[in-house]
Parts: C-alpha cells; sequence; structure tokens
C-alpha cells in the first residue's frame, strides 16, 4: 500500500479558521466579500486566469477564449494584476455555468463580483480544485463541523478485511487512516519538489501554528522524476500525540531532506485529520 500511495503522491456546530474555498457548497460565497490573493512577484505573470469581463446570463456560457472577455487583460490568458490585486468585490449573484461536456456538470460556477471603482468582473469558480481559486474571503468562511467529511474515501480489501480511509492530497499532504482486526493507525504522506537529484536521504519536519515542532529526522525520503523537477516523498506513521497536535495546531510548513515548502491552508489538513478520528 505505502509504495502506491508514493506512487500517487508524485502524480499529484460551526467553526471558523479564515477558510477560503468552499468547494461545491459555493453558496456559502453569496454576499461575501472577497479579493484577489497576493501572489509572490516570481509567480505573478502566471496568475489572474479566472476574472473576466463578460458572461452571458442567460445561456451561462462562458466564453473564455472569445477577444475582449477577460477583465483587464494582460497577455493573453491572464488579467493584469496590478489592476485587481488589494481590490475588494461583494459576490452578489452565483450561476451554474453551462458545461462543456457532460462530465462537467455541476463543478463550474460564475462569480458575479462587484467593485464601486471597477464595476462588475465574472469569476470562473472551478469547485474540484482548491488551488484554482484565486480569491480570498475577507474574514474568512463559516463552514459546518465535519464540512471536509465528505472528502474522505474508505474501501475494505475483500481477503483481509482492511479496512482504509483517506483524505484527498491536499498541498501534497494525503492522510490515510488503516484499520485491521479492530485496531487502527494513521499515517501521513507527504510530498515536495526539489531542483537536484538527491539519493537514500533521510529526514521529515513538520512547523505547526503554534511554533512547535515534528520532527522525524530518521524517516526516509523516497525520490522520483516530476516533469522538470524531482518529487520527494516521505511515508510516516502518526502518533496519538502528533495527530492531537496537528489538529490544534495546522501545519504552516514542512521540510523534506533540505527541500521546504509552505502550507497555505493547514486548517483543512488539520480538518481531515479530526474526520479519520471519528
Amino acid at each position: 500500500m505505502k509504495q502506491i500511495l508514493l506512487l500517487t503522491a508524485v502524480l499529484i456546530s460551526s467553526i471558523t479558521f479564515g477558510q477560503n474555498f468552499p468547494a461545491e457548497s459555493v453558496d456559502l460565497l453569496l454576499n461575501k466579500t472577497v479579493k484577489p490573493k497576493t501572489i509572490e512577484e516570481s509567480m505573478q505573470r502566471y496568475a489572474y486566469k479566472n476574472f473576466y469581463s463578460k458572461f452571458d446570463t442567460i445561456s451561462k456560457k462562458l466564453e473564455k477564449y472569445k477577444k475582449g472577455h477577460r477583465a483587464f487583460p494582460s497577455g493573453t490568458s491572464q488579467s493584469d494584476y496590478s489592476k485587481l490585486v488589494g481590490k475588494e468585490f461583494k459576490v452578489v449573484k452565483i450561476y451554474d455555468q453551462t458545461p462543456t461536456l457532460s462530465s462537467d456538470s455541476g463543478r463550474y460556477f460564475v462569480l458575479e463580483l462587484q467593485n464601486e471603482e471597477l464595476g462588475t468582473v465574472y469569476y470562473d469558480y472551478d469547485s474540484k480544485y482548491d488551488f484554482n481559486f484565486e480569491l480570498e474571503v475577507v474574514g474568512g468562511l463559516e463552514l459546518p463541523e465535519g464540512f471536509y467529511c465528505k472528502d474522505i474515501e474508505t474501501s475494505t480489501d475483500k481477503f483481509s478485511g482492511e479496512t482504509t480511509a483517506s483524505s484527498d492530497f491536499s498541498e501534497g499532504i494525503k492522510f490515510i487512516k488503516s484499520t485491521k482486526a479492530g485496531v487502527s493507525k494513521i499515517y501521513m504522506a507527504i510530498n515536495e519538489p526539489g531542483s537536484t537529484l538527491n539519493v537514500g536521504k533521510k529526514g521529515l519536519t513538520l512547523l505547526l501554528e503554534n511554533g512547535k515542532k515534528i520532527e522525524r529526522p530518521n524517516a526516509k525520503i523516497d525520490v522520483e522524476v516530476g516533469g522538470s523537477n524531482y518529487v520527494y516523498s516521505a511515508f510516516i506513521e502518526l502518533t496519538k500525540a502528533e495527530i492531537d497536535l496537528i489538529i490544534k495546531n495546522p501545519i504552516t510548513d514542512n521540510r523534506l531532506y533540505i527541500y521546504d515548502g509552505e502550507i497555505k491552508n493547514g486548517a483543512k489538513l488539520s480538518e481531515y485529520l479530526k474526520c479519520l478520528t471519528k
């Protein structure tokens, strides 16, 4: 099971914790104030690909590639970063987007955004992938308890009777709960890209929101080729103390050997882990 998970890692009441992305529960964004995310300078030329100046509210079809339909165009596939960054918009309407493929039904929406200075802008919303979401909700979203538990997938091995429950990968991290003969263990699969090749290395460190660390200096690090980079991966069993610590204090950063990554939505990972402990 470990090797399969590592290969997959290479291939890809209420609670309030500053969450921004409501997945298919897009109605949670209605009447919220949002603003385009601030992007580091080196990545700004690739950002803001989902903003449009025109949308047919009758046919509900978004003409993504039609000339003049992109809001504040800069180049061929994105909007001008300087025109949108820092601007606050109110989400005044949400439209179901007419799907291009039947398999896309219920996945894509259009948010109608209004700003006193810039007027109306339309945002192409993909409910499946949070990394495509270029907006942040001012003050965060209030999500119902257990909101992310619907993402947990469970399967049972018909031969061994072992039950496996796993979260989605989020920012290179996935949690897996294995239960056999009444005994449960929870694992973490984690990956991080690196530009150089290092084989046979060890060491995993997680930084938490409260300033504490989880350190595994002897954690084995595997490496695979992933596009133009290498992908470094680790697979560890979490202790109960570590599980409790991550649930209460979201992960902010990770290091595999010498390769570091920032976790922007550690609260989501904490919620996934909480779901697996129930």
